[in-house]
């Protein structure tokens, strides 16, 4: 059976496919469109590249799709809107006019309508077997992570910031169901408060920019973020309703009042970052974690369950992530490496299977993220031909890594573009911009030179996994690159470029099974320097997706600082 899932309504569009039970492909729009945070609503409707790919992936066409799973239900979203809308509008007119049609009304006629079109397109497109099936937003986000953990139970907390009208879900997992404990309203909602202090401290919706300034600072506002926002007995944060504001247009967010006490402005992008600046994301870091590991341990005391899956967009916060790790007494953890709306078009998809159409038994476990394109030497060779590129070519792949690792060595920076394409943001090894570790100044090099960021921002940090204890504590988060760990002090020395806040790193552990490739190169370099570690960070820049063909890894590599490109056993050197 094909089970096709699409999801990002708003932003963040994606499509997986199932088969049996199985993803065989998923991919987020906005790298074949290379539009950042496309949404379903800007591409006509549909994720139209991503479909066509997991499709061509699975080897059928749309009219052998069994079942188009959707990560949202649009009609019961549309009446909870209205609700909370109305709830909350200071002006909402006795009877609706042509005049008298609050604004909030429109808007939210207009999501059902474009949600709706989404489902005729879908339907439009399948024969008479196909159906197209409305999954639950959290569920869709359950599933995403719980279905691909591969425990057989696990409690589960969904954190995000909007989603279907519920902030906030605890769930718990147990073989093929999925059953629902608790859930938060929006705005009791993490998501809504970490989003509005990054507008303030100037970073528009780029939390993860937050997060790694929150490193950089301490947290002196603690107080002032616990009044904000506490965990009430049942588990769920609640958020203290006299700091939000804008309930007018239906759309909360933080009261000036909150930012006049934290002394903080709305910071333009090109301002510069000040030490109170470091202070807030600090402070708002720090009651993050305190909230969600209170959260994750209330669960676990209450449904005596020693695994936790985690998705929605707050668990894409990797700090939070390690935190929670640590303190709230789980044996393992997962988090789902796409844990944002596009995580949802996979969770829809093995939802269907699973409750909807109510297989038991369960035949799929996420060993690995490579779920997108990948591309064959013919067809590199025709891109570096047609560009008129000279290269090298090496008939095995033993032969290309040792010359890689050797200028790696050497200091040089290396485009790394090899097998399928990652689903989610991070990457892990296909398609990546690889450096050595061992001279503290390539992080600068990398965030002024290369990716033109913050200089805040740290390098992931991957090592061969079964060298990963040698460096830090062990962690279950590493695989994926959810979490952060602390670097033993003895192993700080040899991986500078890698070492942010105080003594950590964003280590990322390489199975050998899942990527010999990359497992191979991290061998050679520590052959040749005795560090089996490389900075490895997204082959992307200027804020566009990360590449995705050759051509777009090529225009990559001659619009950077970046030395080499190894695209798949060709070697190009500027």
């Amino acid at each position: 059976m094909n089970i096709l899932g699409i999801s990002g309504q708003e932003r963040d569009a994606a499509a997986a496919l199932v088969q049996d039970g199985k993803v065989v492909a998923a991919i987020e729009e906005e790298k074949l469109s290379r539009v950042r945070h496309i949404g379903i609503d800007y591409a006509g409707g549909l994720p139209a590249q991503a479909i066509a790919f997991c499709l061509q992936r699975g080897g059928i066409n749309f009219a052998e799709v069994d079942a188009v799973a959707y990560y949202l239900e649009p009609q019961k979203l549309f009446h909870r809107e209205m609700a909370f809308r109305s709830a909350h509008a200071l002006d909402v007119p006795p009877a609706l006019t042509n005049e008298s049609v609050p604004e909030y009304f429109v808007e939210t006629l207009n999501s059902l309508r474009e949600r709706l079109k989404t489902r005729q397109l879908a339907e439009s497109k399948l024969t008479g077997k196909g159906q197209f099936i409305e999954v639950n937003h959290q569920q869709a986000h359950a599933a995403s992570a719980f279905y691909a953990s591969g425990f057989e139970r696990a409690a589960i907390i969904i954190a995000n910031n909007k989603g279907d009208m519920t902030a906030t879900s605890l769930l718990l997992g147990d073989g093929a169901k999925i059953e629902s404990l608790n859930e938060a309203p929006y705005p009791h909602s993490l998501g809504l408060i970490y989003n509005a202090v990054t507008a303030a401290l100037g970073f528009g919706a780029d939390a993860h920019k937050t997060m790694w300034l929150s490193a950089t600072g301490k947290p002196e506002f603690i107080k002032l973020f616990q009044d904000l926002l506490r965990v009430k007995k049942n588990g769920l944060p609640a958020v203290n309703d006299a700091y939000l504001d804008a309930y007018g247009k239906g759309q909360p967010s933080l009261a000036p009042e909150f930012f006049d006490n934290l002394g903080v402005q709305v910071r333009a992008h090109d301002e510069p970052i000040n030490q109170r600046h470091r202070e807030v994301a600090a402070s708002l870091q720090a009651h993050i974690e305190d909230v969600l590991c209170e959260m994750a341990t209330r669960l676990r005391e209450k449904t005596n369950e020693a695994n936790l899956c985690l998705a929605g967009g707050v668990a894409l916060n990797s700090l939070a992530m390690a935190e929670i790790e640590r303190r709230a007494g789980f044996t393992n953890i997962f988090v789902q490496p796409a844990a944002g709306n596009a995580g949802c078009a996979m969770g829809a998809a093995l939802s269907v299977w699973h409750q909807t159409l109510g297989n038991s038994e369960r035949h799929y476990q996420m060993q690995d993220v490579f779920l997108g394109p990948q591309y064959g030497e013919e067809e590199i060779k025709s891109v570096l031909d047609n560009c008129k590129i000279g290269y090298e070519y090496f008939l095995t792949e033993d032969k290309l890594i040792a010359e890689v690792a050797r200028l790696l060595a050497q200091g040089k920076i290396i485009g790394w573009f090899r097998g399928a394409m990652e689903f989610g943001g991070r990457a892990l090894g296909n398609r990546s911009i690889l450096a050595s570790p061992v001279n503290e100044y390539m992080r600068d090099n990398l965030n002024t030179f290369i990716k033109h960021r913050e200089d805040f921002r740290p390098f992931s940090a991957a090592v061969p996994e079964e060298r990963l204890n040698e460096f830090c504590e062990p962690s279950h988060l590493t695989r994926f690159l959810e979490g952060v760990s602390r670097v033993r002090n003895e192993k700080r020395e040899m991986i500078p470029a890698a070492l942010f806040g105080e003594g950590l790193a964003r280590m990322h552990s390489v199975n050998r099974k899942t990527n010999p490739a990359f497992w191979k190169l991290l061998t050679k370099f520590d052959e040749l320097t005795q560090v089996p570690v490389l900075l490895n960070t997204s082959f992307n820049l200027f804020g566009e997706p990360v590449v995705s063909t050759p051509r777009e890894a090529v225009r990559g590599f001659y619009c950077s600082g970046i030395d080499g490109l190894a695209i798949g056993n060709f070697l190009v050197k500027k």
